[in-house]
């Protein structure tokens, strides 16, 4: 597409809003989804196409749905890591082999949050002795 023609400005335009519309209804799947599995998976869905590769509106968003879905992969390693603290003993090492296990959903935009994961781990497990 020739980017002088107004016309074409326009649909791009328009295409990144359809886009950045697309995100947010992403974010709110994001928001309810419950496990790291899940939240991972939504936050690949969905790529940037090429042709507005350039428009803020659609990175911007992009941005957004990703950030969001690094945050609640966040919440819920600490949902797990408080689970696996207040576990009896007998039970933990299987709770921690399940996070582990869990961990390894954590693909793509997220998958540097699986190194953030076993640090709080290990810093968890220092704490209860």
């Amino acid at each position: 597409m020739a980017l002088r023609d107004p016309s074409d400005k326009v649909l791009l335009r328009m295409e990144a809003r359809r886009f950045a519309g697309r995100c947010d209804a992403q974010v709110s799947l994001i928001e309810r989804a419950d496990t790291l599995r899940e939240v991972s998976r939504l936050a690949t869905l969905i790529n940037l196409p090429y042709s507005i590769a350039e428009e803020d509106t659609a990175r911007d968003a992009l941005r957004v749905m990703r950030m969001r879905a690094e945050d609640r992969a966040r919440e819920l390693i600490q949902e797990q890591i408080q689970n696996f603290l207040r576990a009896e003993e007998n039970q933990r090492e299987k709770q921690k082999r399940a996070m582990i296990d869990a961990w390894t959903n954590l693909t793509g935009p997220l998958g540097h949050l699986r190194t953030w994961a076993q640090n709080k781990l290990n810093a968890a497990g220092q704490q209860t002795g």
